[in-house]
């Protein structure tokens, strides 16, 4: 039983100590590493910049891309809504699933889609 009670007091001081990547790192990782594109900073938008999940750019399938985390259904639809004001042909470009919000440079292909898609965590 002691021993027990130490392995949980070690595990415990561990995770404590021990920084689990983000979500947004987690997709950053999975551009770079799966998809082998690059990963850049977000710059010149301020809407991805107010999410609080952070934000990142990348080029899909030659598809400029930005990524806005997010941490609550409400925070996506304030992004999604902000977005639309902007008018002009961003509906097409933007998708937002689950806590991800993303805009698109041009409307996404499916091919371009999916592999978005297959960097959300």
């Amino acid at each position: 039983m002691v021993v027990v009670g130490a392995q949980a007091l070690v595990g415990a001081a561990w995770s404590l100590s021990r920084d689990d990547p983000t979500d947004l790192d987690l997709t950053a990782q999975c551009f770079t590493r799966e998809m082998g594109t690059s990963v850049e900073r977000t710059t010149g938008d301020a809407i991805a910049a107010s999410a609080s999940g952070g934000t990142l750019t990348t080029v899909v399938e030659g598809n400029l891309l930005t990524v806005a985390l997010v941490s609550s259904p409400e925070e996506a639809e304030r992004l999604r809504e902000r977005y639309l004001a902007l008018g002009g042909d961003v509906a097409p470009r933007l998708e937002v699933r689950g806590e991800y919000v993303r805009l698109w440079h041009r409307a996404p292909s499916e091919s371009q889609r999916a592999t978005a898609n297959g960097c959300e965590y």
